[in-house]
């Protein structure tokens, strides 16, 4: 009877260990945790390269990017020609200068729906968000499917997703604005060349699922001119599959907001993937706009940090009942005999 009672207990016990451990499995989570990026400095760029990435900066007129590697500089203590890049600074970057290009880049971008610097990619997002750049470009890729030329299939279908974002933005009072910035940020990757060839694979398929491309070459057949364009663009998106590619494109306007809309784009060709492209924005918050340098300088293997154990709560109790229920089966496994009292 002992012994029948005393197995009984142990598989309750061995199943209360076996559930256990399934929990606290599931509080086991990892936390990334960002490259450190002084060790990186210190141990792989001089002196003699930051001053080179200083001066080049300066005398191409990138005074932006100058006062990037001169930050990094001061912030991890080299002993350069500060004194001379900010009077070199004064000197050249003034803001006659500073407001005659942005204003020129800025038309040139909302116009042409390219840019290099921060003024014409502004330009062309800003047309983005009027639908007018989106139309534009959706517009032409299709002219070029009617005269059987090359069709970048990805800025057509990232020009109908934005279609359909800016008429969800403008009915949901902006809630689906970073998502509309995030896709524009990454059509205009993919028109300036930024964009990896295995992250645009990546990005066609979250963007097929959304906007399909054949159904709106079959739709606009029927019909002529920009409104037929619109018309077709609003049929062949799909509201109910985007949740992916907001996702991503959530990441991309935080990378935004942590850098700038030029740094953004530049910084795309890092990315090769979705998850590279989460390693980016948990950098870039970290960094801002310090985070293009370090990039430059570095390489990818900025976005490469290691991996802590993420405590939690939940993770603690199920220690806690995986020890109890551990110590029972062990317990009930190998009981402790009892010593028979010495007769006489």
């Amino acid at each position: 009877m002992g012994s029948s009672l005393r197995l009984i207990f142990l598989i309750i016990s061995l199943s209360a260990f076996a559930v256990s451990l399934k929990q606290l499995a599931g509080h086991w989570e990892y936390e990334e945790a960002p490259a450190d990026t002084h060790q990186l400095m210190t141990s792989h760029i001089s002196a003699q390269v930051l001053h080179k990435n200083i001066t080049t900066a300066i005398n191409n007129g990138h005074f932006d990017d100058a006062r990037m590697y001169i930050s990094i500089g001061k912030q991890h203590g080299y002993g350069l020609y500060y004194e001379q890049y900010q009077q070199q600074l004064r000197e050249q970057d003034t803001n006659g200068r500073r407001i005659k290009d942005n204003v020129g880049n800025f038309v040139g971008g909302f116009v042409s729906g390219k840019g290099s610097s921060g003024a014409g990619v502004a330009g062309a997002i800003a047309a983005d968000f009027t639908v007018v750049g989106d139309v534009r470009d959706l517009h032409t890729e299709y002219t070029h499917y009617q005269k059987k030329e090359p069709v970048d299939e990805l800025v057509a279908t990232l020009s109908g997703v934005g279609i359909g974002l800016t008429a969800l933005a403008i009915g949901t009072a902006g809630s689906a604005a970073p998502a509309k910035a995030g896709v524009s940020l990454v059509k205009m990757a993919k028109k300036t060349r930024q964009l990896t060839p295995p992250f645009q694979k990546q990005l066609l398929r979250m963007a097929g699922n959304v906007f399909d491309w054949n159904g709106f070459l079959k739709a606009t057949q029927k019909g002529k001119g920009m409104k037929s364009v619109v018309r077709s663009a609003k049929k062949a998106y799909h509201p109910k599959a985007v949740r992916p590619l907001e996702k991503m494109a959530g990441q991309v306007s935080k990378i935004h907001k942590s850098s700038s809309v030029a740094d953004t784009l530049h910084m795309m060709k890092y990315v090769e993937s979705t998850k590279d492209l989460r390693h980016l924005a948990k950098v870039t918050a970290k960094h801002g706009k310090n985070t293009k340098g370090y990039l430059a300088l570095l390489g990818k293997g900025v976005l490469r940090g290691g991996k802590i154990i993420k405590k939690t709560v939940g993770f603690f109790i199920g220690l806690l009942s995986t020890l109890v229920s551990f110590l029972f089966s062990v317990l009930f496994l190998f009981p402790t005999k009892k010593k028979k009292s010495a007769t006489n």
